[in-house]
């Protein structure tokens, strides 16, 4: 009997299509989709790990949310840091844009709202609170929407496998 393939690789490669897509600018407009991109990571690593697995092992829709959630929690590391990379070598930070377009708008703002503005336009630096904190809310929303995606996927693929299946065995016996 064979054992079930890994899921570490397929979430690897769920989460670093995960991270990719979230974080590169104008490609991540799609997660205003539903978390496109995070939902189709984790059916990604779905497929990946539906397409190892061996013949007599069913999957699951565990399988799928334990897939799905492993690619939402490597998205989110994944893109952790490639968007610290893009903000720190290349320089591209919307952040700031937005505090600049707030800062010199006309709108009725606090002083010390606009005091806290002035000081991060100021700092040129990446402020490693925002950088955590970011990273803290993308690890739920990547496991949650993760999980999700990887359960439709095993819910596709479980019926898929079961069509090939029986398939197969319609064809030994004739």
């Amino acid at each position: 009997m064979e054992e079930n393939p890994s899921k570490l690789t397929p979430a690897l490669i769920g989460g670093a299509v995960i991270g990719i897509l979230s974080t590169l600018p104008i490609i991540n407009l799609g997660n205003c989709l539903c978390c496109m991109w995070i939902l189709i990571g984790g059916f990604i690593g779905t497929y990946l790990y539906s397409r190892d697995l061996p013949a007599e092992h069913s999957l699951s829709g565990g399988d799928g949310a334990i897939i799905g959630l492993l690619s939402g929690i490597f998205g989110a590391l994944f893109g952790a840091f490639l968007g610290y990379f893009l903000m720190a070598v290349l320089g591209f930070n919307p952040g700031k844009h937005i505090v600049e377009s707030l800062l010199e708008s006309k709108r009725n703002i606090s002083p010390e709202m606009r005091e806290l503005l002035e000081r991060v336009r100021e700092r040129e630096g990446i402020n490693p609170f925002f950088v955590f904190i970011g990273l803290f809310f993308s690890l739920i929303i990547n496991s949650i929407f993760g999980t999700i995606g990887g359960i439709m996927g095993a819910a596709i693929f479980k019926k898929q496998r079961r069509k090939t299946n029986s398939w197969k065995i319609h064809s030994e016996t004739d």
